[in-house]
């Protein structure tokens, strides 16, 4: 039984990581999904 919550994640390489322009986490339920926009144009 599980009484917390399940936060997803992304993984990235260092390189990556430094493109990320925003992020935003929301719960839903018992999960709380992460999106992350990256700039890769740049």
């Amino acid at each position: 039984m599980s009484f917390g919550w399940r936060i997803d994640l992304q993984v990235t390489t260092p390189t990556l990581a430094t493109k990320a322009t925003d992020t935003h986490a929301e719960r839903w339920s018992d999960h709380a999904p992460v999106t992350v926009a990256y700039d890769v144009d740049n």
